[in-house]
């Protein structure tokens, strides 16, 4: 989310954040390292979810992939279109995506630890109440419960497979957001675009870190170094171009022209 104040026709709102007036850019990243592998800027022309979506993943259509996104995106009719294109999905989901009424209304009279689910062919739904009420759709889970240990106290607790798989693998757009947010050189600008191209130059900085990383495992380099060592880098290649240059006009200006 870039934020931004000026008038723009595509320009989304959202009350709930500090900058309310913002330029959505949607993201598809790897889960484990938060690699950017594809990216839409929202025009207002993107058309419905599903064909938003289907953008984003048409590089990896038919190559088994799983993905996991949050209940923004999420619909039973998405999962049906994904399906056929042998992509699964596990995700969060909101009650008016396709959640039968009989299951909300049983889902609204669970206590704290129980589970009620539906299942259509590969499409499963749950309702888990925890500390609030939690919907999950999948076509990569059962409804089965798993043991596992809290992050924070270290006590051992009993957890839904679909939800501990949606925490580990989740991270990897919050790992490229919080990459993006650490060292953000985007500056004011009275031209949208001038923002839009520095988040998107940000962007291949990221992945440049991230690839020069898992190809130097031994070498521990901080993302500002790593950015750092690229912008000397830059400079010292264009004093080079711009001394090259200079000196060939230097030799133009000597020559003489030759006499008829």
């Amino acid at each position: 989310m870039l934020g931004w104040q000026g008038c723009l026709r595509f320009r989304v709102y959202n009350p709930g954040r500090i900058t309310k007036h913002r330029i959505l850019v949607r993201m598809v990243c790897e889960s484990s390292t938060g690699y950017i592998c594809n990216l839409q800027i929202y025009d207002g022309k993107c058309g419905p979810l599903t064909e938003m979506v289907g953008f984003l993943l048409e590089p990896y259509e038919g190559k088994g992939y799983h993905l996991y996104q949050d209940n923004y995106y999420s619909s039973v009719h998405q999962m049906n279109e994904l399906l056929q294109k042998l992509i699964r999905v596990c995700g969060t989901i909101r009650v008016n995506r396709g959640l039968p009424k009989d299951m909300t209304e049983e889902a609204k009279k669970l206590k704290k630890g129980e589970v009620t689910f539906r299942r259509n062919q590969e499409i499963l739904l749950i309702s888990h109440q925890d500390k609030r009420l939690v919907n999950m759709i999948s076509t990569l889970h059962t409804a089965e419960v798993i043991e596992t240990t809290s992050r924070r106290t270290g006590v051992a607790m009993k957890k839904l497979k679909c939800v501990v798989d949606y925490n580990t693998h989740m991270c990897g757009v919050r790992t490229a957001d919080q990459y993006l947010a650490y060292y953000p050189f985007i500056c004011k600008t009275v031209k949208w675009l001038k923002k839009v191209f520095f988040c998107l130059l940000q962007c291949c900085l990221f992945n440049s870190y991230v690839t020069f990383s898992k190809n130097n495992p031994n070498t521990r380099k901080s993302f500002l170094d790593f950015m750092s060592d690229i912008t000397e880098n830059l400079i010292h290649a264009s004093d080079v171009v711009s001394s090259s240059s200079s000196d060939e006009s230097q030799g133009y200006s000597n020559k003489t022209c030759p006499k008829k």
